[in-house]
């Protein structure tokens, strides 16, 4: 195994810490609210801030910053790489602190922007057969309320109840309607329902987004550590600090969420928006002691100065930074902008529906993030010292890439394989439970099915997507993620608000946008670097590692179908050895095929154990 593979096996151990706790803070947060619309609103209240932290933090500029401080760190020393940090660090806070300024006073305008507008629901007793529609009128204080005549109110109204004004206007006076309780029923089952929420959350989610703001600051803090002990070859410790803000998350939560309310009603997410600060302090502070063992030393230095009228970088390396970051923040925040929207549009369909992407999500990106962001945290810091290098450095860089893209193959195609066919079921080992039942399961399942079709694809974006930043040619992804994105919106649009598609389509168009970026990545470095050493490195392994995947996939697909019958109605102990007893023949098969079809890397290890056996 090579070094570059056994530092990415070091950063999957930490990460997938990281991800499991990130799952166990996902169960948490559906088993004490379920999938309501209450938590759509605390998940799209973090969606803002957690937007920003993904282009700031964990993308542009702890990508920018690894590259320009490995590049500082082998020829200038380690003195001036930790000089360099001191005043990164202190140009981010005081950017920061603007930021968060100005997102806790337009919190309010995020929201409505986010929101479909309410009307109240208005029940009046009538000498009448059928609920039937009367008209959309605006009461006293300026609300917009939809009055219906029926032969009894429902028990389950009350004065907060609301449905979608959008929906209200599209009603006919005299229109007969069923009304539907959104808790109980996540969708109308026929064109005569009306889903009827208990309440418009759009006032909790501002609250909840101003309490949550802060968040980014610390975050973006913790990213630049950890963007620096990369340099120094230690990825392990800045991973986990990513699951010591999951247990506080999660451990702070529960705690202040009990007090506020111990039924855990929607006030109670109050406590776990304020524990969402409190996990961003300690990811900060478990890097601190790494961080002043390999050198560092706080010291605020803004490295600006004012020159003719205006601020001037004193510094040319923490101006490469920044001017290398803001094609990628472009670029990030392009992506999230897009996540960002796809919250948007499932605003419009069923409740629950933020709740089911947002689950999927974290399950999909759990082999990304073990794989695909490990090896790219790997790959960033090389590649930027062999650009140094002279000779032939386009031909080294691309077999680099090639073993990379490899490598994270062979572990993202059985992942795909397992999410895709076994989608449903993996949801409800991890969530079906509390007021997650077995519906929310079934939609959770097929939206990460859905996901699972541009996991490859995301995988290898994670390893390619750092490398523009060594070339120092950032702009290139900001492009490509510009035309990706009108693309994905696009049809997100015509999915959901034309054809009225449900969620699944949301998280479809994902998959196909993340393989066209992949596409628009790998055919823009080859350009670049001459090679990607396809045919000599790539995809002799590639397609050997897809036949291994082939036989992985009957056997996963003839086990949910002759097996799994019911799933959802079994005891969660039945679920969990089902599943652990399945995925364990599932990856002995995929073993098989891989010896079989005689996969690089598994034959490099195989050949090395039998070595040492002669020996």
């Amino acid at each position: 195994m090579s070094s570059m593979q056994k530092k990415s096996m070091i950063a999957t151990a930490a990460i997938f810490c990281c991800r499991f706790t990130g799952l166990l803070r996902e169960v948490v947060f559906t088993s004490l609210f379920g999938a309501t619309g209450a938590l759509d609103a605390f998940l799209t209240a973090f969606r803002v801030p957690n937007m920003l932290r993904d282009m700031f933090a964990e993308g542009a500029l702890s990508q920018s910053f690894t590259s320009v401080m490995s590049k500082v760190e082998k020829q200038d020393g380690a003195a001036a790489a930790w000089k360099l940090a001191n005043r990164v660090c202190s140009q981010l806070i005081s950017l920061m602190l603007i930021i968060v300024s100005a997102g806790i006073l337009l919190a309010g305008t995020f929201m409505q922007a986010l929101y479909p507008e309410s009307a109240r629901v208005v029940v009046e007793q009538g000498n009448v057969a059928t609920t039937t529609f009367r008209e959309l009128r605006t009461n006293a204080d300026g609300l917009k309320e939809a009055v219906f005549l029926a032969p009894s109110i429902p028990g389950w109204l009350d004065s907060q109840s609301c449905i979608r004004l959008k929906t209200a206007e599209q009603l006919r006076p005299g229109e007969e309607k069923e009304l539907n309780d959104a808790t109980v029923h996540a969708s109308a089952s026929d064109t005569n329902g009306l889903s009827v929420a208990p309440r418009s959350y759009m006032a909790l989610a501002t609250d909840l987004c101003r309490m949550i703001w802060p968040f980014i600051l610390l975050a973006s803090v913790s990213a630049l550590c950890m963007g620096a002990l990369n340099v120094f070859g230690v990825f392990g410790l800045p991973n986990l600090a990513s699951a010591a803000f999951n247990l506080t998350t999660v451990g702070a939560g529960v705690a202040i969420g009990w007090v506020i309310d111990p039924a855990f009603g929607p006030e109670a997410l109050y406590g776990f928006a304020g524990a969402v600060v409190l996990g961003g302090l300690a990811q900060v502070l478990v890097q601190l002691p790494k961080l002043k063992q390999k050198g560092f030393r706080a010291q605020w230095d803004i490295g600006l100065s004012r020159r003719a009228g205006r601020l001037c970088f004193t510094d040319e390396h923490s101006r490469k930074v920044w001017m290398l970051m803001l094609p990628g923040v472009i670029a990030a925040g392009i992506t999230q902008t897009n996540i960002f929207i796809n919250t948007s549009f499932a605003l419009y369909l069923q409740p629950g529906s933020v709740t089911a992407l947002s689950g999927a999500f974290h399950l999909w990106q759990l082999p990304v993030a073990l794989f695909g962001v490990a090896m790219g945290m790997v790959v960033l810091p090389s590649v930027s010292r062999m650009t140094l290098t002279t000779g032939d450095s386009g031909r080294e860089i691309a077999e680099h890439l090639a073993k990379a893209l490899r490598f994270v193959a062979l572990f993202a195609v059985p992942s795909a394989i397992f999410l895709s066919l076994w989608g449903e079921e993996i949801v409800s080992v991890f969530f079906q439970r509390g007021r997650f039942d077995a519906a929310a399961s079934a939609l959770t399942g097929s939206v990460l099915s859905a996901y699972s079709l541009g996991l490859l694809s995301y995988a290898g974006m994670k390893v390619l997507q750092p490398v523009f930043l060594a070339l120092e040619k950032p702009w290139a992804p900001a492009w490509l993620a510009l035309f990706a994105a009108s693309i994905s919106v696009t049809l997100n649009y015509l999915f959901v608000m034309v054809f009225r598609m449900p969620v699944q389509y949301l998280a479809l168009t994902t998959s196909v946008v993340t393989t066209l970026n992949f596409l628009f990545y790998f055919l823009y470095l080859r350009h670049l670097l001459g090679t990607m050493a396809c045919r000599r490195v790539l995809l002799p392994g590639l397609i050997r590692i897809l036949c291994a995947g082939l036989l992985l996939g009957a056997g996963c697909y003839a086990a949910r179908y002759f097996l799994f019958g019911g799933f959802t109605s079994w005891t969660f102990l039945e679920r969990l050895g089902s599943m652990a007893i399945g995925g364990i023949a599932g990856a002995g098969v995929y073993g098989i095929g891989c010896l079989l079809f005689r996969v690089p890397e598994i034959n490099a290890i195989t050949n090395r154990f039998l070595r040492r056996r002669k020996a």
